[in-house]
């Protein structure tokens, strides 16, 4: 509207303003109808330029009008087989679309060894709720086993809960403490609550987590009672049964979301190819890992070893066998240390897979490479592997979308975005709750009070 107004000297109204810039993204994106016709024929063309894709298409039948969209699920084939080479913690979460016919956009992502962000499918479903994530780890399950090993993070919405209770029986599953500690900060008012929490859920041993937990109960009884009612395995690391690294939160996901935030308002088809366009890029520039100075990890690992390694400083060290050491800190606490099996009493090492002060102190004596205790999740040539694939566009020969008229002649969903403008601010899951931010103090410019401005300040100058 300053724009029209500045440059043209024409007023223009808000709606006018909105609907023009809805006409301009028609233009740029394509239809939004069209999109979902065009659809098919696109995910068949992605799959056979990127072998190894995994693309399907759920919908619903109608007599009076066909089939309309449903379900969509796409992992590409390079992401498939990265996977293999990754840590097997998914973080799965969701974000609204806000086109035309609005919908969520799920998504299941992973950390590299460099803790970057690594997409691993995409599903676009009809609204967030028991039957859709049930389909999308349904689609999971085709290429992520239902084993023990595989963990998945997630905020505490029930559908998610449930999903994972259907398909994945014998998978771990925890909760974001992000999530829960803005939780414990509203229900809560005691200060300090959601520190401790965060805390307590990081804790490695049992008795670090229960020294914290203790100042909880002393702090807000209540409190206690709600974590433990959540189930102390379902957040506290120092409980959990499997093995989640460093992945405490979903910020994994929130990261990849807010890739795709200007994305989620493009019809179906422009976001699934500024997806691919992104994750082509990533891979590309991933691969070629620089190498830091003479050694084997990835940059962000070598930062943590480099801290661990000034951390172990003045640790007094006393050998037990040829492996094993009785390492005693510099608070008098002792720990022993058992290299040959990359473990530590303190559990950071086992836990993370990346040798603790201790452990450091412990390879010193014993003249081992520290970097040889490191695990492979985390060296260059691993990442490099993870990112090998290239993902490759869909050329002219075969142009996006194909011809609209074959195949499935398939509608948009019924479902379609509500009048006015689309919110900007995202919409909370079950159990989340809105952290309440301070409202900014104003002051008078002359007088410094506060209550009112200078335009009304009655103060005499």
């Amino acid at each position: 509207m300053q724009l029209m107004l500045g440059e043209h000297n024409i007023r223009i109204s808000y709606w006018k303003a909105w609907r023009s810039r809805e006409v301009a993204l028609e233009y740029a994106k394509g239809s939004f109808g069209t999109a979902y016709r065009m659809l098919p024929q696109y995910l068949e063309n992605l799959v056979v330029a990127n072998p190894g894709t995994v693309a399907e298409m759920h919908t619903s039948y109608d007599d009076a009008v066909g089939h309309k969209f449903k379900y969509m699920f796409l992992a590409l084939g390079a992401s498939i087989n990265g996977l293999k080479h990754m840590r097997k913690v998914i973080v799965v979460d969701r974000a609204h679309l806000r086109g035309k016919y609005v919908g969520c956009l799920l998504s299941a992502s992973a950390q590299d060894g460099n803790y970057q962000v690594f997409p691993i499918a995409i599903g676009i479903v009809d609204g967030e709720n028991d039957k859709a994530w049930e389909w999308f780890f349904n689609m999971l399950l085709k290429f992520i086993p239902n084993s023990s090993e595989v963990v998945f993070v997630s905020d505490r919405h029930s559908s998610i809960y449930h999903g994972i209770s259907k398909v994945y029986t014998a998978a771990r599953h925890c909760a974001c403490i992000l999530h829960l500690t803005r939780n414990v900060r509203t229900y809560f008012k005691t200060k300090n609550l959601g520190y401790l929490v965060g805390k307590a859920a990081r804790a490695f041993q049992l008795d670090e987590f229960y020294r914290a937990f203790n100042e909880i109960k002393t702090l807000d009884a209540s409190c206690a009672e709600y974590l433990i009612a959540i189930g102390l395995e379902n957040w506290a690391r120092a409980h959990f049964e499997g093995n989640r690294y460093n992945i405490m939160t979903s910020n994994v996901a929130e990261t990849w979301n807010s890739v795709l935030r200007e994305a989620r308002e493009y019809p179906v088809l422009a976001l699934l190819e500024h997806i691919r366009a992104k994750l082509m890029t990533w891979f590309a520039e991933r691969r070629i890992v620089k190498q830091g100075g003479n050694g084997r990890l990835t940059a962000r690992v070598k930062e943590i070893v480099e801290t661990n390694f000034r951390n172990s400083g003045g640790m007094l060290v006393r050998m037990i066998n040829s492996m094993k050491f009785e390492v005693k800190d510099k608070d008098d606490s002792t720990y022993e240390v058992n290299l040959g099996e990359k473990y530590c009493t303190c559990f950071a090492f086992q836990k993370l897979l990346i040798p603790c002060p201790h452990a450091i102190a412990s390879a010193i004596k014993a003249k081992v490479s520290i970097e040889s205790l490191v695990a492979d999740f985390y060296t260059i040539d691993t990442l490099a592997l993870a990112y090998a694939e290239d993902i490759v566009p869909i050329t002219n020969g075969a142009k996006a979308g194909g011809d609209p008229t074959q195949g499935v002649d398939m509608f948009p969903p019924a479902s379609r975005r509500p009048p006015g403008r689309p919110r900007k601010s995202t919409i909370l899951s079950t159990g989340e709750i809105r952290m309440k931010t301070r409202r900014r103090k104003h002051a008078c410019s002359r007088c410094k009070a506060a209550g009112h401005n200078k335009e009304t300040c009655k103060v005499a100058i």
